[in-house]
């Protein structure tokens, strides 16, 4: 019984992911639908936690949907990590290498300012 309810949050954090970060990229359930080879149905499904989606299905979402990593796309699903946190990771899913290191060099900036006080 206990595997049941993990793999249900599971899905329901999954498909609370994939909503915020079709949400940030201000998508339509159909236009990412239609980029990942899926019905809208069945996308809806997914994000209300639902269904299950395949290894197949998680892939074409994060490639071809979002234009991320698999792993950017799964961040912390399987973990109570605090909404700032995924947020943050929201932000930085599908950028270019260049603008995540140099997010980090301010971050490192702003760490080492605070401190010298």
């Amino acid at each position: 019984m206990m595997a049941r309810t993990d793999a249900r949050t599971l899905q329901r954090r999954l498909g609370e992911r994939i909503q915020a970060l079709r949400h940030d990229r201000e998508l339509t359930q159909e236009a990412l639908a239609l980029e990942c080879g899926i019905s809208q149905k069945y996308l809806s499904e997914l994000e209300r936690g639902e269904k299950a989606p395949s290894w197949e299905t998680l892939v074409a979402i994060a490639h071809k949907g979002f234009h991320i990593k698999l792993a950017a796309l799964v961040f912390s699903v399987d973990e109570d990590v605090a909404a700032e946190t995924r947020q943050l990771d929201d932000v930085l899913a599908g950028r270019p290498k260049e603008a995540r290191y140099d997010l980090l060099r301010a971050v490192e900036l702003i760490l080492r300012a605070g401190e010298s006080k």
